[in-house]
């Protein structure tokens, strides 16, 4: 291996290593409570916890985030693995390297459609680009290139352990702890007068209804988003809704309170007067 090879080999070391580091922070974020946020929410539109916590950042119940660490873990296992077969070697790291960019993609189209943008989610887009342009020199520099059936058929004991590691992070993360039933809870908001003003694009908004769970279908929602489905932007605009989810209690067409912001279930029990 020549010494720029053995540069580049452990500069995408130390870029594989920052991005476990990023991706492992961004899973802590997604299921970290709604009220604490991140450092990177900088505004209602440069926020990690937003496109974080959206409806793109799960497939199948599973975080981007997590199949991100997962990633960056084969990719430094590959960069760390014996050197010997340079030849399959640089071309394994060069392929993942370019499934790698296909995340990339789904995730920056997640973020063109909410308009938001994840500033930790950038650095690891950043961090897998330059990984692949890496890559593509490196790959450059072999004579022999493994075809695409002998590369499948070397590398299969590690696309077996991928395949493995992912049913299961699908199963454990489909298999959880049944959720409450909160339907009387639900009821009894609908009956009080409850109205919880929301959008498509706020991550706890999310978070709010996937708490009830089912019972969220009881409860009258407004979606304040004028690019979200059957938005009532005007309606939003006259309660003076500022931000989301903000819920409303109102009687006879009067308002009787408000609470702007995520809500545990036993703080929606005292806002409400339900039990």
């Amino acid at each position: 291996m020549t010494m720029k090879n053995k540069t580049a080999l452990k500069l995408m070391l130390l870029l594989s290593l920052l991005g476990i580091i990023a991706s492992l922070y961004l899973v802590q974020n997604h299921y970290a409570p709604p009220t604490k946020g991140s450092f990177c929410d900088i505004s209602s539109s440069i926020s990690c916890s937003l496109v974080n916590n959206s409806v793109f950042a799960e497939l199948l119940n599973v975080p981007v985030a997590i199949l991100g660490v997962v990633w960056f873990v084969f990719l430094t296992i590959m960069l760390l693995n014996n050197t010997k077969k340079e030849g399959l070697f640089v071309a394994a790291v060069f392929w993942w390297s370019a499934i790698g960019l296909l995340f990339v993609g789904y995730m920056i189209l997640a973020e063109i459609i909410l308009k938001a943008l994840c500033p930790l989610c950038t650095i690891v887009h950043l961090i897998v680009v330059f990984n692949f342009l890496l890559a593509v020199r490196f790959y450059r520099t072999i004579g022999t290139r493994p075809k695409i059936d002998t590369l499948l058929r070397k590398m299969k004991w590690w696309i077996i352990v991928f395949v493995v590691v992912v049913i299961a992070l699908v199963v454990a993360l489909n298999l959880g702890e049944k959720k409450n039933n909160y339907d009387l809870l639900a009821q009894c908001l609908s009956e009080k007068g409850a109205t919880i003003y929301s959008s498509f694009r706020c991550g706890h908004c999310l978070q709010q209804k996937e708490l009830l769970g089912d019972s969220v279908r009881f409860i009258k929602e407004v979606e304040c988003n004028p690019d979200g489905e059957n938005s009532q932007i005007k309606l939003c605009e006259e309660k003076e809704i500022t931000g989301t989810p903000t819920w409303v209690i109102e009687k006879n067409g009067i308002e009787i309170k408000r609470h702007a912001g995520y809500m545990t279930i036993e703080e929606l029990k005292e806002f409400s007067g339900c039990e």
